[in-house]
């Protein structure tokens, strides 16, 4: 572009707003999600949190935990030890043995991240939907 056809006009600062406010996850919310994720990225634990949830009482000892899987107790409590670091599981000591309980508020908070709408995943919206034009 030639000299004479620049614009003399000071360049104007534009800001984009790519989401609602309300629905930006904060940093904190993230690493606490993060975590939570983190933990529950095995599938042998997701089993863990689902037998203990289902179990009566809402709780389950070691000794019948270890009947579910063919593993060595080391391994075992390694996958729990993790859960409990990660705030999803509380254990008791009793005796000997250790018992497990669900611990409900963190499992809600990725419900409230990946409820429809929330702020990881869109409301879903027809292929023909208008509002969705001209998106990148």
């Amino acid at each position: 572009m030639t000299a004479e056809h620049q614009s003399t006009r000071p360049p104007v600062p534009v800001t984009l707003l790519l989401a609602e406010p309300a629905a930006v996850v904060t940093d904190t919310d993230a690493e606490q999600a993060a975590k939570l994720f983190k933990a529950l990225s095995d599938p042998l634990r997701i089993r863990l949190v689902s037998l203990i949830r289902h179990s009566p009482g809402g709780e389950a000892c070691f000794c019948d935990l270890a009947e579910e899987f063919a593993m060595p107790q080391p391994t075992l409590s390694h996958h729990l030890r993790v859960l409990v670091s990660a705030g999803l599981l509380t254990r008791e000591r009793r005796g000997t043995w250790s018992w497990y309980s669900l611990v409900p508020e963190p499992l809600e908070t990725l419900q409230a991240l990946l409820h429809d709408g929330g702020p990881l995943v869109d409301r879903i919206a027809p292929v023909d939907d208008p509002g969705r034009a001209g998106r990148c």
